[in-house]
């Protein structure tokens, strides 16, 4: 199918998802925020209500990331459990914060390692909170967020905005067995070309993704990237 609309973006992303789980039903999950995958939870949570062959009860869902100092309203967790986690069968005691949880790499692979990563991917290059110049040998760490990050995310918040966050590292992420990033809108055109069409620099930290052997991009506007046959 070729993606022409966000709608489209979310229902193909969506049955990725799907059949990832329904593959492995105690697969280990990376889970981002914010409005681009929040398409994919609305669909997810439809084929959830429809579909008795598809079963959360034993996936494990880890966010990617979350603010520190953050009222509760506002954090990563609860977009997650309001948007998915509470719309589906997905236990409480499979969802996993990097906020809540010491060692969270460790876990990570005491759990099997995580078979899928969600990811989206910031004006400025990030991905999950690895901003530019984050060392790609990275784990999960705490971070200062860019005042470009700051500005794209102000009007998420009812209080008062944090700039910290903590993180899992590009390393974790480049551990997953499989990623998924996805993109919409104009305004992300130019950063997807030069993560995935450009030179591999920490000035870009999703170009790092161009060395992952199964990797795909799937946007909006255009732009495509599968990696998975290419080895």
């Amino acid at each position: 199918m070729h993606i022409q609309t966000y709608d489209q973006l979310s229902e193909q992303v969506a049955l990725k998802l799907i059949a990832t789980v329904k593959e492995k039903p105690n697969a280990c999950l990376a889970l981002p925020t914010g409005k681009t995958p929040l398409g994919t939870y609305q669909t997810l949570t439809k084929h959830f209500k429809i579909d008795p062959a598809l079963d959360w009860s034993k996936t494990r869902c880890f966010a990617l990331d979350e603010y520190l100092e953050i009222k509760e309203s506002d954090s990563f967790h609860t977009f997650l459990i309001e948007h998915l986690y509470q719309k589906s069968n997905i236990a409480t005691e499979n969802t996993f914060s990097p906020a809540q949880v010491v060692n969270y790499d460790e876990v990570i692979e005491q759990l099997g390692g995580l078979d899928l990563t969600l990811l989206g991917i910031g004006r400025n290059g990030h991905i999950a909170f690895n901003e530019p110049e984050t060392c790609p040998l990275s784990f999960t760490h705490c971070t200062w967020l860019e005042k470009s990050t700051l500005d794209a995310n102000r009007s998420d918040f009812t209080g008062k905005q944090p700039d910290r966050a903590i993180t899992v590292g590009i390393e974790t992420i480049m551990r997953s067995r499989r990623i998924i990033l996805i993109a919409s809108g104009s305004s992300k055109r130019e950063i997807v070309k030069q993560a995935f069409s450009g030179e591999i620099t920490r000035r870009v930290p999703a170009s790092f993704l161009q060395k992952h052997p199964n990797l795909q991009v799937l946007t909006d506007f255009g732009f495509s990237l599968d990696t998975t046959n290419s080895w």
